[in-house]
């Protein structure tokens, strides 16, 4: 026993000093997870990203507007022949004059604006990341959900655990006394050797019992640091095991999200269809050109601008049926976004259902399971009040001894199944944002 709580006094001694965090409920976890967890920091920075994106889309109904501009150096022009008689009507028939157009420098800008007055595919493009930015928001209360669960698991395992060392803790104190007791005997010669080594074997399960329940105990902490994202130490008070009074079920966002995700596949439906749809736009350029035979010199140049605006329809007539196949398929994708959320809003329903029967059920078990290991604990005190008066055997005292260690897994193991039926039946009535 000593070597036991020696090692693990040695494990705490090495670990660094820091601050602690004190919690007396599952729900202070909770809100505490809320701001420090990594898993909902990416959530809501997804969420984040999401609107950004509804805001890029919104930006394809705002009009395009692009500048640009070139410089040009003709090192050498081409020159053009042009028939003679054009100048010089006596010229004979074939000839040509040499000549060349055009001035060495050039310098060219451009400003260009289009607004699109009809683009069906861009409205549903909008639509659907203002659905992906809901879905985003959802996601965050289903990462709160499952992380409440995780939290809520190693919560009350360390109960469970505290549960089972002050019970091991009672026994060894307990065996340490018989052990005691049966030595004594042994030594005086009134037991046997074989009710001696089953009075050690029982003392050091004690002990082993002991050091397993103190030891999980710190694993579940330790879990319980991991998932709050944090290196102070945490102190976790008692709370004794009260019923939950169950208040109406939430909405499942698991549901939620399969309704979201139902009109999004519909959103891209629609937008698949609309590819037939004509675009129509209005489209305006501005253009100036500067022509000079110096660079950078322009006393003697030709500004030369020009400008038109325009509508401009484009009508899809033919792409290989690649539009005909995108909407058939983005069809059957809704078909079964369809009966995915009819599935899970039933699937919600049905577990909803369960759990409440299960906690009721391992309430009653637990209640029934503190009754019982109350006889036997008593049974356990007047055997050893037997004992002490001779009036039972040592092997009879172990025996009695062997059955309430036997019931007291039975309890835990209650305890355990209400602990989980508590926490997910809290996790489903509880509205989560």
């Amino acid at each position: 026993m000593k070597k036991y709580l020696t090692g693990i006094l040695c494990c705490l001694s090495v670990l660094p000093v820091s601050a602690q965090l004190s919690f007396s409920s599952v729900q202070d976890i909770w809100k505490y997870a809320d701001a420090h967890n990594i898993q909902i920091t990416a959530a809501i920075a997804s969420e984040k990203e999401a609107a950004l994106s509804v805001r890029q889309a919104k930006g394809a109904l705002l009009p395009s507007l692009s500048a640009n501009g070139n410089y040009t150096d003709n090192i050498k022009l081409q020159s053009t022949l042009i028939p003679a008689h054009l100048f010089d009507q006596t010229a004979a028939e074939g000839t040509f004059y040499e000549a060349t157009f055009g001035k060495r420098y050039n310098y060219n800008a451009a400003a260009n604006v289009q607004l699109d007055l009809i683009n069906t595919q861009n409205w549903f493009a909008i639509k659907t990341a203002r659905l992906d930015k809901e879905i985003a928001a959802l996601n965050i209360q289903k990462t709160r959900r499952d992380l409440y669960e995780q939290l809520a698991n190693s919560y009350y395992s360390y109960l469970l655990a505290d549960e089972a060392e002050r019970l091991s803790r009672s026994n060894s104190v307990t065996m340490d006394t018989v052990f005691a007791s049966v030595q004594r005997k042994y030594n005086d010669g009134f037991v046997s050797e074989v009710t001696m080594n089953n009075a050690a074997i029982n003392k050091e399960k004690a002990a082993k019992s002991l050091a397993t329940a103190t030891q999980n105990k710190l694993l579940q902490r330790n879990n319980l640091q991991q998932l709050l994202n944090t290196g102070d130490s945490i102190v976790l008070r008692e709370q004794a095991v009260s019923p939950y009074f169950p208040q109406p079920f939430a909405t499942d966002p698991d549901v939620t999200i399969a309704y979201e995700e139902l009109l999004k596949s519909k959103a891209q439906w629609q937008s698949s269809k609309a590819a037939y749809a004509p675009t129509l736009s209005a489209v305006y350029q501005y253009n100036r050109m500067i022509s000079t035979d110096h660079f950078m010199s322009f006393s003697n140049s030709n500004d030369l601008p020009s400008q038109y605006w325009g509508l401009r329809l484009s009508v899809p007539i033919f792409s290989g049926n690649s539009r005909h196949y995108n909407v058939q398929k983005a069809k059957v994708e809704m078909e079964l976004k369809q009966q995915q959320y009819q599935s899970m809003g039933l699937q919600s329903q049905l577990t909803n259902q369960n759990i409440l029967i299960s906690y009721n059920t391992a309430f009653k078990d637990l209640e029934k399971a503190k009754e019982i290991l109350a006889m036997y604990s008593s049974n356990d005190t007047h055997a050893s009040r037997l004992l002490n008066e001779g009036s039972i055997s040592i092997d009879d005292r172990l025996k009695y001894y062997s059955d309430m260690i036997t019931n007291q897994q039975e309890y835990l193991q209650s305890m355990s199944d209400y602990f989980i039926q508590s926490y997910r039946l809290q996790i489903r009535t509880i509205n989560i944002y």
